[in-house]
């Protein structure tokens, strides 16, 4: 009797690739080095320039090869603003007690720290993603909660309801923001003095009284003013807050 031929053999099902497996014949780099050459680009660069493929050319390796470290982009990502926040964190100077003190040497080491990270602050404001809390592995600190908690923290003792001090943590935070980003995009009236001046110069005074009546003091105002004025009126708002509500707590 004939042996059956390869033909009669059954077919052998097709094998499929299994997600997140390591890339052959290229070169393995540890997840470590991958964190430490994204953090590299984004505190001298910007945060925007953080890519697999960038990282991938940097450190001579397929782009799916940091795909299999890191995952995806927004763990990536979310990795390098972790170590932003973590210094955030080391910056904060030790509490004092007095909560409107603490509130404001918080919010200019914030300032600070936001100023070390190129687009960190940029990308926030634009992101939903990130903003908070972070993707972190087992065992690993989430500097964004650890954050949220020190504030949290001071706004408790100050004796601030949890909806006003919700409130007062947001608006803080929002013009610490906005103000790291006129820093990193040079934003402030006074980097654009010239043109300002220059062009209410060519306009009549007479027909734009408001205008002209704004213009040179508009046209003085640099970053560091404003950052102080603007946290002077916030942590005001803030005491007259947290008085009423202390005298509605009595009064009920």
């Amino acid at each position: 009797m004939s042996k059956p031929t390869d033909a009669a053999a059954p077919a052998k099902p097709a094998q499929r690739k299994r997600a997140g497996r390591r890339p052959k014949g290229d070169q393995d780099v540890s997840r470590d080095t991958m964190v430490a050459c994204a953090i590299r680009i984004a505190r001298n660069e910007s945060l925007g320039e953080v890519s697999m493929v960038r990282i991938g050319k940097e450190l001579s390796v397929a782009a799916g090869m940091v795909h299999y470290h890191m995952g995806s982009r927004d763990e990536l990502i979310s990795t390098v603003i972790n170590a932003a926040f973590k210094e955030r964190m080391q910056l904060l100077p030790t509490l004092t007690g007095d909560w409107r003190q603490d509130l404001e040497n918080i919010a200019f080491a914030s300032l600070d720290a936001y100023s070390r990270w190129p687009g960190l602050a940029t990308y926030i404001l634009t992101e939903n993603k990130f903003r908070l809390f972070q993707r972190v592995k087992p065992g690993e600190v989430d500097y964004g909660l650890a954050y949220f908690d020190h504030i949290g923290k001071v706004l408790m003792q100050a004796g601030m309801p949890g909806p006003f001090a919700a409130m007062a943590y947001h608006i803080l935070m929002l013009f610490v923001l906005v103000m790291a980003a006129e820093k990193e995009n040079r934003q402030s009236p006074q980097t654009h003095s010239d043109f300002i001046t220059g062009y209410m110069s060519r306009i009549g005074a007479d027909d734009y009284l408001g205008a002209a009546y704004l213009a040179a003091p508009f046209a003085a105002i640099d970053s560091p003013k404003t950052f102080e004025t603007g946290t002077s009126i916030l942590l005001d708002g803030f005491e007259r807050w947290r008085t009423d509500a202390m005298n509605c707590q009595t009064l009920a």
